[in-house]
């Protein structure tokens, strides 16, 4: 029966994939000349953690330890912190009676990504997620990337991934990489798993990328790439993918539901706010030049608070 469910959604993810090449990433009008180092898996993440609001934690919990594999760290009150090595927070959740339901074309989350260590993850993850029966929305091969897309009960999206080797990964001639949506093959993932068992997220998990909804790429990108020292790693009329370290992106923006989009209320639910990590030297390149160009944030014991020009709001942190 399992095995027949897994058939049954492997079919139907398939035709999902099938319709989501439609959106392929192209990189239209760039003349810029991107960073053309060769990234690394050993490099520090850069996406710390993220914090969510949420209209039920208990329901939020149950979801994101039993079905998508997290740990829990800490519980204090209304907010509960998540990790998968036992020691870092990589999700935190925070119930807020005063919540009202994100309003449909707003600014804010389109997606948060997590990036499990392996192939063999990622196929143990899928396997369990489809016999659980939890709805799922997606599955797509990028070229850089294979990933699996879903949403929470709060209907926060989530892609949930893995990385190919960097040495895959085509260049566009450019400096960026040459990207796509094509139907992820699905037997040839579960091929991966061989006898092992799903046992929730490995330590080794970290938060991969964040996908923002913005009100204008022109304006995230004067923020993302003139304020805060990101390189540009792919870009259209309608999408901005910038990272450090040459990876294939830290943090995608799109204006796919429009330009102009709002910003929703201040108690919505989704994405309160989410950690960025920077070296000493970006960190003071940063405020330097969020200075410079009149962004108002607030600086404190090697902090940056600030947000974006979509509302988005952003904790950067210098690393040493």
């Amino acid at each position: 029966m399992k095995r027949k469910k897994i058939i049954w959604v492997i079919i139907v993810l398939a035709i999902a994939g099938a319709v989501t090449t439609l959106f392929s990433i192209e990189n239209e009008g760039r003349d810029e000349v991107m960073n053309t180092t060769v990234y690394t898996e050993a490099l520090e993440p850069r996406i710390g953690y993220l914090e969510l609001q949420v209209s039920d934690l208990a329901k939020s919990l149950s979801f994101y330890q039993e079905f998508i594999g997290f740990s829990l760290l800490e519980r204090e009150g209304n907010t509960a912190k998540l990790t998968t090595d036992g020691a870092t927070p990589q999700l935190v959740l925070t119930e807020e009676e005063a919540f009202v339901p994100r309003p449909n074309r707003t600014t804010g989350l389109y997606h948060y990504a997590v990036l499990v260590p392996t192939r063999q993850d990622l196929a143990l993850w899928f396997r369990h997620a489809v016999q659980e029966g939890y709805p799922l929305q997606g599955a797509s091969d990028h070229q850089y990337s294979e990933a699996i897309y879903l949403a929470d009960p709060d209907g926060n999206g989530i892609e949930v991934y893995a990385d190919r080797d960097p040495n895959q990964w085509e260049r566009d001639g450019r400096g960026g990489y040459i990207g796509g949506t094509a139907p992820l093959d699905l037997q040839n993932l579960l091929a991966e798993i061989k006898e092992k068992e799903w046992s929730g997220l490995p330590s080794g998990t970290r938060i991969g990328h964040m996908h923002l909804q913005v009100t204008s790429i022109a304006e995230s990108e004067k923020f993302y790439i003139d304020a805060l020292g990101f390189d540009i790693l792919a870009k259209d009329t309608h999408m901005l993918f910038v990272s450090k370290d040459a990876y294939h992106h830290h943090i995608g923006m799109n204006t796919w539901e429009g330009q102009g989009l709002p910003q929703p209320p201040e108690h919505a639910l989704g994405l309160k706010q989410f950690t960025i990590h920077f070296t000493e030297e970006e960190f003071l390149h940063a405020t330097s030049q969020l200075d410079q160009l009149g962004y108002v944030y607030r600086e404190n014991n090697q902090q940056i608070e600030v947000t974006d020009p979509s509302g988005n709001k952003l904790r950067i942190v210098a690393k040493k």
